[in-house]
């Protein structure tokens, strides 16, 4: 992916702060943050966003975000985390190279992510739900 500016991260093509590195994940500074010590870990290999990235490297990917969460709550000292990850553009996702976004988060930092409570109609839930079961991968 030659113009993907996590990939030329990787590569070292392009500065970054980075945090942890191992064999398949690294984690860096975001360079426009929420807050100071928002944090992104992304895997080493290529991938879109959740629908392509192999269950073993989403293991990785999560271990990673497990322990650089730790680490940013501990060191900023903040009173709680968002993590996410945003897939497609509908839902967000600006660069199209899987990654975690990890922003500490201040009682009193007036940040909101909020969305509206929708509710179901009568018995839609129901149907939602076997939707979805019946599109399980197994």
């Amino acid at each position: 992916m030659d113009n993907c500016i996590f990939c030329k991260i990787i590569k070292r093509e392009l500065p970054s702060n980075v945090i942890y590195e191992d064999d398949t994940t690294i984690s860096f500074l975001d360079i426009s943050p929420a807050n100071k010590g928002h944090a992104l870990v992304i895997s080493k290999n290529h991938f879109t966003n959740i629908f392509d990235v192999p269950g073993l490297e989403f293991i990785n990917l999560s271990k990673t975000v497990h322990t650089i969460a730790k680490a940013i709550k501990e060191a900023t000292k903040a009173d709680g985390l968002n993590i996410f990850l945003n897939n497609e553009k509908a839902a967000g996702q600006i660069v199209f190279h899987i990654h975690y976004h990890i922003i500490p988060r201040y009682n009193t930092d007036g940040i909101q992510f909020k969305w509206p409570n929708k509710k179901y109609e009568h018995n839609e839930s129901i149907d939602y739900c076997e939707r979805i079961k019946k599109c399980l991968v197994k």
